[in-house]
């Protein structure tokens, strides 16, 4: 058996085959980059997780061309469902963000609680529980449903009235 010499290869891949493509799994990076069509976040369940969210978000719509009045108010909404995600759910929590024909957006937060929230009216001096009544009000649709790991809570907002092209 004689031995490569240095900086040889020993074999060549096949010519018509490709090589192994990393597959992506759950266990995967906690942050996906953004697309033009959208972008996944994974979130740790800290409370520094709402303020990675935030920027992402914003940097992402940006990045989009969304108008900056729609902007603050998406960017608000998803802070609102990450947070309630940390506080009150168990389980990982992630987002996903969409930009659907350059008219709407559509957010998602998961978590893993199977338990749907609740709209409920606070007290003015209290400090918590408004979060899904402005959602209620920013959104143009919003919800939630049960999945067999948890739940997903979402909202639409439309950022214009004709589709745009992406930068």
């Amino acid at each position: 058996m004689t031995a490569n010499p240095p900086g040889a290869v020993a074999t060549a891949p096949h010519p018509l085959r490709r090589p192994p493509q990393p597959r992506c799994r759950r266990t995967g990076p906690p942050h996906i980059p953004a697309t033009p069509q959208g972008l996944a976040l994974r979130l740790a369940t800290d409370p520094t997780a709402a303020a990675r969210a935030r920027r992402t978000v914003a940097a992402a719509l940006r990045d989009w061309g969304v108008p900056d009045d729609a902007i603050d108010d998406i960017v608000l909404m998803a802070d609102e469902l990450v947070t309630n995600a940390i506080e009150h759910a168990g389980g990982p929590v992630w987002l996903r963000l969409r930009l659907h024909r350059g008219r709407c957006v559509i957010c998602k937060v998961g978590d893993g609680s199977r338990e749907a929230p609740r709209l409920r009216h606070s007290d003015s001096d209290a400090e918590n529980g408004r979060g899904l009544v402005l959602v209620a009000a920013l959104a143009d649709a919003f919800g939630a449903r049960v999945t067999t790991t948890g739940k997903v809570i979402w909202f639409r907002r439309r950022v214009r009235s004709t589709g745009v092209t992406f930068r």
